[in-house]
């Protein structure tokens, strides 16, 4: 039994998604129209994809249900649970999403633990905790993608933040700049995020008119003219939310294609624009600070965060196996690495977890010997056991397959 089944899998139309990003890129039809923001792969209890088995459609999270030592194989049991431990995605943002961040796994559990005493149902909307487990991540651009990610450098911060509004806020950049520790950062943004009205309406004023006199002068700091055009745009899209201003205190990572980002459970970030792969923990916990109309946690959403100030730059692959390249993850819950294959380049599976392939581009067939092999077009995807046979990719014509697992199990 060749054990490698086709993907069905859900879509979420938050109002956030592009209309026709996934499309374009995956070739996923989009029936009527209306944001198509997520696809997602995986066993999530809330979406999980369907499988056919014997005849009989399913969850992927019930066909790992019944049997989990072979589905995942007794390591991933062991040491991760008895679920799937990864959530794969294709994201597409046609604006800019939430300031949000996710909790470390000691962080989930205190707070799941906590949610459930005080009786806050698990889809409540102003629930934080859907899950006592940590959600780290990692985006994989399939096109131009910008996202705003991690406190900058406080030289930055305080740079630009005296930049937009000499006056406001003052005593707090002075405190940070004598003392650039992490706890003076979370002072300042606290006393940012959860200004009065007053404060808010008066920063936004200020700062709007002094960046579009710094851009049309040439006056902004080299390199960050990305970063203060996001602000004005922000403006825009969320009138009077102080959220706007984060894009100047978080770092501004543009992506090509096939570059990545990983971001780490504690780091403050929010997608921007462009369509990417998501892969993440099986994880929905999101704790927002601004540009939404979800529910915002301020005080939740300080002691979660690691206030760590540095830069960070754009993650590539390197090659792990022949037509393999893996981009580093540094986490149990996942890895994910890029096959091509074409005339002459086979792909031969190398480990043995639960494992997600999506065909990126061209048409690409999963053989598995005495098998038929499953051909898998743009955008289509499947799931293999760790039980599943020691498969072959092959293509007529070049094709790239993105490969969802755990890290290497022999």
């Amino acid at each position: 039994m060749m054990r490698i089944y086709r993907l069905e899998n859900p879509v979420q139309r938050y109002a956030w998604g592009s209309v026709d990003g996934i499309s374009e890129t995956l070739g996923i039809p989009n029936p009527g129209g209306g944001p198509l923001a997520e696809i997602w792969m995986g066993a999530h209890p809330s979406a999980p994809s369907t499988v056919v088995v014997g005849g009989e459609r399913m969850g992927l999270d019930e066909l790992v249900r019944r049997s989990p030592a072979e589905t995942l194989c007794a390591k991933v049991v062991d040491e991760l649970g008895r679920t799937l431990p990864f959530l794969f995605k294709v994201l597409s943002a046609g604006t800019p999403l939430s300031i949000q961040a996710h909790p470390s796994k000691r962080k989930a559990q205190l707070g799941y633990e906590r949610e459930d005493l005080g009786g806050i149902p698990v889809d409540a909307s102003e629930r934080n905790y859907r899950d006592p487990n940590h959600k780290p991540e990692m985006a994989v651009a399939l096109t131009h993608f910008e996202l705003i990610c991690g406190f900058r450098p406080v030289a930055e911060i305080l740079e630009n933040m005296r930049l937009v509004a000499p006056g406001e806020f003052e005593r707090a950049l002075d405190r940070l700049e004598r003392d650039p520790s992490r706890v003076e950062l979370s002072v300042f943004f606290y006393s940012l995020i959860s200004a009065d009205e007053q404060a808010r309406a008066g920063l936004l004023s200020t700062a709007s008119k002094r960046i579009a006199d710094a851009l049309d002068s040439g006056e902004a700091p080299e390199g960050r003219e990305g970063s203060l055009r996001w602000v004005l745009r922000l403006m825009d899209i969320f009138p009077g939310d102080v959220g706007a201003i984060i894009p100047l205190l978080l770092n501004h990572v543009v992506l090509e294609p096939g570059e990545a980002t990983f971001i780490a459970p504690g780091e403050l970030h929010a997608h921007l624009t462009g369509t990417c792969l998501e892969i993440m923990a099986n994880s929905d916990n999101v704790i927002r600070g601004a540009l939404t109309r979800k529910f915002v946690d301020l005080p939740e959403l300080v002691s979660v965060l690691s206030f760590n100030p540095e830069r960070i730059p754009p993650v590539r692959p390197s090659l792990v196996a022949p037509c393999e390249e893996a981009y580093p993850t540094f986490v149990p819950d996942f890895e994910i690495s890029r096959i091509s294959v074409g005339p002459g380049r086979a792909y031969r599976r190398r480990s043995r977890g639960p494992e997600i392939l999506l065909c990126a581009s061209g048409r690409v067939e999963i053989a598995c010997p005495g098998e038929p092999p499953l051909s898998l077009g743009r955008g289509e995807s499947a799931f293999a056991e760790a039980g599943a046979c020691d498969y072959e990719l092959k293509a007529g014509a070049d094709t790239r397959v993105f490969r969802a697992s755990v890290p290497v199990i022999p």
